[in-house]
């Protein structure tokens, strides 16, 4: 075994960023989250980021650990060869146009290296998750927003104006609810957190009579945490919001594994973690939908890596990117 190497990585979401520093098999050696306030916009969270960059290599130097480069990955169109965001990016304002990796190279003296989110969980997944067996990989992230990277033959396939892998704004309704991007019936629309809640609130004001445990509670403290241990303990209103969205999720994955046929779906992100059934909801529904051909050996899993999977391939994009045609 060669000697490890060590890396440090921050995933932005639409809710909270995650970072931390992990070694070259995969063991955490120190992680944190905090709130990511992106209603805030595009300055103060570009600082803040910039500061926890400050601070993992400061806990790099306290650990003894040498770390080449920090590694970013955001919500949005990203051009990973400049590291800016370049569109795309409906949950945090202004967020296009922002130069991540310039600024905090400037900043930190040090390579940096920026992608999308989703991109980088899936290289995380690929690595060290539950795609490593896999070469051709469609991996989804559910969460605030809905991202997807995809792997071709070992390889992160960007696209040609690197827009590859945005699921969440296929259109699966043409005159459909309104999305943040500003495009009516987005996937996002439907199945993202903040739809879910707002299907789960609809319930609740057309079945006030209805006794239950969300009922009792009411619509004003409602959060995806609730929302999914009411589940839990079979509150029928929230079984049902939350199959309604997973079965509108499959369906429009159904589309993607028609198009891309990928040996292995891989599903991650905070609703997917929420459990009540949801990954099952969205792989029966997959199933369903989708060729016979593309389905018959086609895996559907959860993410191994679980809300580690972001920081996790934001670190290792340095070495993906250092080595012509490496596969990760």
């Amino acid at each position: 075994m060669g000697q490890l190497e060590y890396y440090a990585g921050i995933d932005l979401g639409g809710t909270n960023v995650k970072y931390g520093l992990v070694d070259s098999t995969g063991r955490i050696i120190f992680k944190q989250q905090k709130p990511a306030m992106v209603d805030k916009g595009a300055k103060p969270l570009l600082h803040m980021i910039t500061n926890i960059a400050e601070n993992l290599l400061l806990r790099a130097a306290e650990e003894d650990i040498t770390v080449n480069w920090v590694g970013v990955g955001t919500p949005g169109t990203v051009d990973n060869v400049s590291g800016t965001v370049i569109g795309a990016s409906p949950n945090i304002p202004d967020w296009p146009g922002t130069a991540i990796g310039p600024h905090l190279r400037d900043h930190l003296n040090l390579p940096v290296f920026v992608d999308n989110d989703a991109n980088a969980m899936a290289l995380a997944e690929l690595r060290f998750g539950a795609a490593k067996r896999f070469k051709t990989v469609v991996c989804v992230t559910v969460g605030t927003g809905i991202g997807g990277g995809i792997i071709i033959d070992g390889e992160l396939w960007r696209g040609a104006s690197f827009s590859a892998g945005e699921l969440g704004h296929m259109t699966v309704s043409y005159d459909g609810r309104k999305c943040k991007c500003g495009n009516l019936g987005c996937l996002e629309a439907y199945c993202a957190g903040h739809a879910i809640l707002e299907r789960t609130a609809d319930k609740l004001k057309n079945r006030a009579g209805e006794s239950t445990e969300l009922a009792a509670d009411g619509a004003g403290g409602l959060n995806i945490k609730k929302l999914f241990a009411a589940a839990r303990k079979n509150d029928p209103i929230a079984l049902e919001a939350i199959e309604e969205s997973a079965r509108i999720l499959g369906a429009g994955l159904a589309g993607v594994v028609n198009f891309i046929n990928p040996e292995a779906v891989i599903l991650g992100g905070g609703i997917v973690d929420g459990g009540a059934g949801y990954s099952e909801i969205v792989s029966d529904e997959i199933r369903r939908r989708a060729f016979a051909t593309a389905t018959e050996n086609l895996r559907i899993l959860k993410a191994e890596l679980g809300n580690d999977a972001g920081f996790i391939g934001a670190g290792l994009l340095g070495e993906y990117k250092s080595k012509k045609n490496h596969k990760v």
